[in-house]
């Protein structure tokens, strides 16, 4: 019996979700509708740093390909690093600071940590960290006080206490969705969230449109462009943490904070999927990125409380980008162990 030859390809792997490259591009397409709001809204100033953050990320690319002929061409991530940069600075941020900001955080992540896809702190937070050290001044605090808290009794009735500017069609909204989708539930929305969803009052970019940081994330999650684990994970810790103990130390309170305030005034939509999700970030397994979840988690709410604080959860990713290399030694050392163990 003759027995033919295997043929065998010489590519034999298939890919299961998109190359980093195509990835970067998803994210970055996802993310124009935000860059047409500002224009929209005349927010130019925005829109410069953006584009300057842009220029810094590309001028760490060119520096890089002199020093290092080895680093890879014809990626377009660092558009997508600028792009989060300039989302994540107030539009008053001085534009040459943007500019020396994106380059020297881009420049640290990457050439501390071995280039594109190994450094284990997202450049854009490391940028926006030397920016908020270099310019605290311009970065907003906390949206709410203790004090307004305390008198009203939620956070969100304490942002309405302060002048909180309603949108133009927000009470009509909220009334139509109280008396259809929601009214099968027995839940009813009060006026002013319709306008935290569709434009939320910070002078960061990235925190104002949440409904299109929510549409883009479930666009890039159904395209495996985003992974799901670690914002799930982090999300749900935050918001457990928040419901059950956030007002307590204001007015002795349990299971009576406002998830939603916190999800949309302190930027954590946008930081969990944009930038906590980065796969050169996050640890391999999946129990890995439970665990990294899980910390992120506990971190947003140390650093943004209730919600209103736009600052603390990059901070909060840094740290949680810290503790990644700890998680995979422990992990390695798990898997070492079980092997000898055979």
């Amino acid at each position: 019996m003759k027995i033919k030859g295997w043929k065998v390809s010489p590519s034999p792997f298939i890919q299961t979700r998109p190359t980093i490259a195509t990835m970067a591009q998803l994210q970055t397409v996802c993310l124009l509708p935000v860059l047409v709001l500002l224009l929209i809204d005349r927010d130019i100033s925005a829109v410069v740093n953006i584009l300057l953050s842009i220029a810094g990320c590309l001028a760490t690319e060119v520096c890089m390909r002199l020093v290092d002929k080895k680093v890879s061409r014809g990626h377009i991530n660092f558009v997508l690093t600028g792009l989060l940069t300039g989302l994540l600075l107030p539009s008053s941020y001085p534009p040459v600071m943007a500019f020396g900001a994106s380059f020297a955080g881009s420049f640290f992540s990457r050439g501390i940590f071995g280039g594109t896809g190994a450094n284990w702190m997202h450049p854009s937070a490391v940028s926006v960290g030397i920016a908020y050290i270099g310019y605290p001044a311009v970065f907003p605090g906390f949206l709410v006080s203790p004090d307004s808290i305390r008198t009203v009794g939620d956070a969100f009735g304490a942002l309405r206490l302060d002048s909180f500017l309603l949108a133009q069609n927000d009470q009509s909204v909220a009334a139509a969705l109280n008396s259809s989708f929601l009214s099968f539930f027995d839940i009813r929305i009060p006026e002013g969230y319709v306008t935290l969803f569709w434009r939320s009052p910070s002078v960061i970019p990235a925190v104002r449109y949440n409904f299109l940081i929510l549409v883009s994330s479930i666009i890039l999650i159904g395209a495996k462009a985003l992974d799901w684990i670690v914002p799930l994970v982090s999300l749900t810790v935050y918001s457990l943490l928040l419901f059950v103990i956030s007002l307590f130390p204001l007015n002795d309170t349990l299971f009576s904070g406002d998830i939603l305030f916190g999800l949309l005034t302190s930027g954590i939509l946008f930081t969990v999927f944009y930038i906590l999700s980065d796969p050169s970030t996050l640890p391999r397994t999946g129990t890995g990125k439970i665990c990294t979840g899980i910390i992120a988690g506990i971190l947003f709410f140390i650093m943004c409380g209730p919600g209103g604080s736009s600052s603390g959860a990059l901070f909060s990713v840094l740290l949680a980008n810290s503790v990644v290399p700890v998680i995979e030694k422990i992990e390695k050392k798990i898997y070492l162990a079980s092997r000898k163990a055979l």
